[in-house]
């Protein structure tokens, strides 16, 4: 068998590590503190004397000592004590005082950063730098570049937002937002201090508690640049100000936190019970923090005020883990409540592992320990270490908290169900088994919440008890290896798909989850049999011979959209282009329970090794996706080659001539300059070409003319866009990873896990390298013409509705307050360090019309994916509701008098908007997470095994600096968050000394791997040679 536990693999983390510590403000210990970045090595940091840096040529203290001098003769003979003490004090290093005013000049010009230890205030975010890491990798918005983001108009702080900082002991620093100096937040807290925290830091928000300017005299005292993580210990406490000034905020804080405790005197035993209150037995339950007060305390609407929803969401933060604070947003108020089955097991295996500690201590200072071997957990560490020795006869463990592939591949023809790997059968569980192990898989499935007390020991105890990990940094992230050698997971289980706030269906995690999706699947069933009735079938126009051009990725299941058409008669420039959309709307009814289950998934969700659809594949594969003779609605426009658009129209129909191409096809003839093409990576095997039937090969005569017409009319409707401000963004480039497992998918893994096994065979792994400029704007016309069709669409459904107040899911923009916006006149800045000095465009959702200022239109509204996403679907219900109403009255109709014909209200519109926030959040978190994961188990396959030879560096895209975290004693003098642009995944790029060259924000380096690091799911690089500094956005050729 062929030796996979490779040299590199076993000594890369010991010959590497650490790569960097926690910032010295994040350990409690200031003596002797020890942190690992990587597993089984750590490191040691001393302290700094924090005094003035002096030259060779000057004693400071020799001059220092003669001022004193004369101070104090000048002191004995005035007897001013408070003269003496200011001037002795003016003569002092300013350094050591934690009260001083900020930002001396630079030499060199601008501002240097800030270093100190007030990046969280000398408190630790959590209580292991390990944890807090992993809870910084999590955090993706140093990657958020894209405009297209759907974010709450309010979802952001303002100067006097009273918030509470949290900790891990489960405690809020209650203080007041200040301002946002090169995005990032500086706070003024309840200690009289002040401090950098970001989102991740954020427990709870109250808009407009301060006055702002009760700010203002705190400005001098705070920076006004970059704040950084000193590199040494500091010996002082820092983040000082006067104490008058921040009075009058100290005394508001402290009132408000003695009426919350009075009003906890008042509801003791509710709110000290709270979760035994709301807690389901058996199912998982969601609330807001009002329905979470009014069910817990029995209050009235008007008796929960601001100090009683704080009292709440304080009690409520006493139960970590059990009941979860959604993150999604920073003012989000709704919590997930875990069963109290959940919570027994959990108590459970908490008591179980002390008693265990208990024991183990006896057993070394007494030969009188008791008889352990019938323990719970006793049994269970003997079980686990025969299942690991076995495990390891098939796989070897790495350090990078994985097993290795197996030698043995397989193919479909090999294994009874047609997959290329299989399992064997190992040992059964017992009930005491199945209660350990669903305890470790909550501890590990991100995001990981069980970060305090027994809750966060409990994993890495049982693991270290087997014995078989001494070697290993034991913590969440670890344990997944320790679920692999059991045979709990499959060693390439995703388990962002567990995500207990998300919920995917056929994972067991949620009933009510479960039985929606089969309810909805059956009611499909049933309305095949009973032939699905048109609502629209009157209104419907016949498209006839009319080509329509469907164009999606060869392996696309539901086609949604396609494109056709048509010149005016008698006119050389004026067409109509149509943008046919498929149709379930007319069919499924808005109150349907296929439609209920739609909006409680928001959209279908795609990851690699599956997809979980959002309507039943059976209706949208069989009657919907589009092909000849489907229904569609469908929207035009009459538009010049000026781009003007001089009519619209949306209008229920058939096509019946439809060809399907791909995306590569049509870019292949629009864009003719030479460019390599992409380059496909692959481990395991090789990979299969999945294709569409159908597909046309190639472009017709007729064809070409067609879309040069659509090109020629999306450039001009490209120039009308940017007189209202739109411009074109580098998009980041998408993780292209596939995975093939034969078939089927993998099975949906179940928390309820009966018996072990050992899988021999491993999927097959695709990943694309795809060469690219980041700092170009390319013509979308020519990359993504059909986004540019789309982008029509979304403007004539949104201005026809907005003509009819119609209320629906409108599509708009804001900028953050405290920032210049980002325009297409500056955007060529939009980079370098210039780049945290702009608010670029957020996307928000509203339910009345909205200007789009990114895509330059005053109406937007999504509506050509109604197979794959809600917001489309209802809006597809609004218009067909419309459609009806005119052509049944004769007249258009105004929704602000006629609303009751639509099947959605205002109301139940905003309400939706306000409750799936978090859900359109999550699913897409859920799919960059799973692009990652897959794309660092190819990586980790690649560079530890040898299944792939890989290219000896990376082009990287230099993001943030880790401003979060010191480099002290590792080799390494900076660190930075990149974005490896061939593959686009996420990464950290660290500096060693001998790297000469400055980097900023947008520099692209040549980069080698150094790790590959699954418990934290990240690459590790370090920096070759600097290709580039960003210059500006250049725009390609558009002609």
């Amino acid at each position: 068998m062929r030796a996979y536990f490779r040299s590199r693999c076993a000594l890369t983390p010991q010959q590497l590590a650490p790569y960097f510590t926690v910032s010295a403000a994040c350990r409690s210990d200031c003596h002797s503190t020890k942190h690992t970045l990587f597993n089984g090595t750590s490191i040691r940091r001393g302290f700094c004397n924090g005094g003035r840096i002096s030259s060779a040529t000057e004693d400071p203290s020799k001059l220092r000592a003669v001022d004193e001098i004369l101070l104090r003769n000048e002191f004995e003979k005035n007897k001013d004590i408070r003269d003496y003490l200011r001037r002795w004090q003016e003569c002092q290093p300013k350094n050591l005082d934690p009260i001083y005013e900020h930002n001396p000049p630079n030499p060199s010009g601008g501002l240097l950063p800030w270093l100190g230890n007030m990046l969280n205030d000398s408190r630790e975010a959590y209580d292991a730098g390990s944890e807090k890491l992993r809870a910084d990798d999590e955090d993706v918005s140093d990657f958020s570049t894209r405009l297209d983001e759907e974010r709450d108009s309010r979802d952001f702080l303002e100067p006097g937002d009273l918030v509470g900082l949290s900790s891990a002991q489960g405690t809020m620093a209650m203080a007041v937002y200040v301002r946002s100096v090169l995005k990032q937040w500086q706070f003024y807290t309840a200690r009289g201090k002040w401090r950098i925290a970001s989102a991740r830091d954020l427990d709870f928000v109250l808009k407009g508690f301060f006055p702002p300017e009760l700010l203002k005299p705190l400005l001098p005292y705070l920076p006004n640049t970059i704040a950084e993580a000193n590199p040494e210990l500091q010996s002082f406490i820092e983040g000082g100000v006067p104490r008058p000034l921040g009075a009058p905020i100290l005394k508001m804080l402290e009132t408000f936190e003695i009426e919350a405790g009075k009003f906890y005197r008042n509801h003791t035993f509710q709110l000290d019970n709270i979760y035994d209150l709301i807690a389901d037995k058996e199912e998982r339950l969601e609330f807001t923090r009002r329905e979470l007060a009014s069910k817990a305390l029995a209050l009235g609407d008007t008796e929960l005020n601001n100090v009683a929803l704080f009292a709440v969401h304080k009690a409520l933060s006493r139960f970590p883990f059990l009941v979860d604070l959604d993150h999604t947003s920073l003012l989000s108020d709704r919590y997930l409540i875990q069963p109290k089955r959940v919570a027994k097991s959990i108590e459970t295996v908490g008591d179980w592992v002390r008693e265990h500690q208990e024991y183990l201590t006896l057993t070394a200072v007494s030969k009188d320990a008791p008889d352990f071997k019938d323990h719970p957990i006793q049994q269970f560490i003997q079980k686990a270490q025969r299942l690991i020795l076995l495990s390891r006869k098939i796989r070897s463990p790495t350090m990078m908290a994985n097993v290795g592939p197996t030698a043995q591949r397989l193919s479909p023809a090999e294994t009874n169900d047609g997959r290329v790997f299989r399992h064997v059968k190992t040992e059964d569980f017992s009930d005491t088994d199945r209660t350990i192990i669903e305890y470790l898989q909550l501890y590990c499935v991100p995001p990981r919440r069980m970060r305090t007390g027994i809750m966060r020991s409990a994993g890495p105890h049982i693991m270290r008890a087997t014995g078989m990990y001494s070697t290993l940094l034991l913590h969440a992230g670890s344990v997944p290896l320790l679920l692999q050698e059991l045979g709990v997971i499959s060693p390439w289980e995703n388990l962002h798909l567990l995500d207990q706030t998300l919920a995917l269906p056929g994972h067991g995690i949620s009933q009510a989850s479960d039985k929606l999706i089969q309810d909805a699947w059956g009611m499909a069933d049933l309305m095949k049999l009973d032939n699905l009735a048109d609502i629209m079938q009157d209104l419907r126009k016949d498209w006839g011979d009319l080509p329509v051009f469907c164009v999606d990725s060869p392996d696309a299941g539901e086609i949604d959209d396609g494109v056709s058409l048509e010149q005016v008669p008698g006119l050389n420039d004026v067409y109509w282009i149509h943008i046919h959309v498929a149709n379930p709307s007319a069919f499924i009814p808005h109150d349907n329970v296929i439609t209920k289950h739609a909006a409680s998934r928001y959209k279908t969700i795609y990851t690699p090794e599956r997809t979980y659809h959002m309507l039943p594949a059976s209706l949208t594969h069989s009657h919907f996706s589009l092909g000849p003779d489907r229904p569609t609605l469908t929207f035009s426009a009459k538009i010049n080659t000026r781009g003007e658009v001089l009519e619209t129209s949306i209008v229920n129909g058939y096509i019946r001539n439809v060809i399907y191409l791909t995306h590569e096809k049509l870019r292949e003839f629009l864009d003719d300059t030479v460019k390599p093409s992409p380059m496909n990576l692959t481990v395991g095997g090789d990979f299969p070409q999945l294709s569409r039937k159908g597909l046309r090969e190639q472009l017709l005569g007729d064809d070409k003319n067609t879309f040069r017409i659509l090109r020629q009319l999306m450039l001009g409707f490209k120039v009308q866009r940017e007189k209202n401000g739109a411009f074109d963004f580098p998009g980041m480039i998408d993780t292209r990873v596939s995975v093939f497992t034969g078939k089927c998918p993998p099975d949906y893994h179940k928390l309820d896990t009966k018996h072990g096994r050992n899988f021999i065979g491993d999927p097959i792994i695709q990943l694309q390298w795809l060469n690219s400029d980041p700092h170009q704007i390319p013509d979308y016309t020519k990359q993504d013409l059909i986004s540019t069709l789309m982008n029509l669409a979304g403007w004539i459904s949104g201005r026809w509705c907005a003509d009819r107040h119609i209320p629906a899911i409108y599509d708009g923009t804001w900028f953050h307050p405290e920032y210049p916006r980002l325009t297409n006149e500056n955007i060529s800045k939009f980079g370098g360090n210039s780049r945290l000095y702009f608010a670029p465009p957020r996307n928000m959702l509203s339910s009345s019309v909205i200007p789009h200022g990114s895509i330059g239109v005053d109406a937007y509204i999504k509506s050509t994916s109604p197979l794959r996403r809600y917001t489309d679907l209802l809006a597809h219900h609004q218009i067909e509701a419309a459609l009806r109403y005119e052509n049944e009255h004769g007249q258009r109709l105004d929704a602000t008098t006629h609303e009751s014909v639509l099947p959605f209200s205002k109301v139940e519109i905003d309400h939706y908007i306000n409750c799936s926030g978090w859900l359109r959040v999550k699913a897409k978190q859920c799919e960059n997470a799973s692009k990652q994961f897959w794309a660092c188990q190819f990586l980790f396959r690649s560079f530890y095994f040898n299944e792939c030879t890989l290219p000896e560096t990376f082009p990287c895209e230099v993001y943030s600096k880790l401003t979060h975290i010191t480099l002290s004693g590792s080799g390494f003098r900076a660190g930075y968050s990149c974005y490896m642009l061939p593959i686009g995944i996420r990464c950290q790029l660290l500096i060693p000394d001998s790297f000469k060259d400055t980097l900023e924000m947008l520099s692209i380096v040549d980069a080698k791997i150094l790790a590959v690091d699954l418990s934290r799911e990240i690459i590790l690089l370090e920096p070759v040679r600097l290709v580039k500094h960003f210059e500006s956005y250049d725009k390609l050729s558009q002609k």
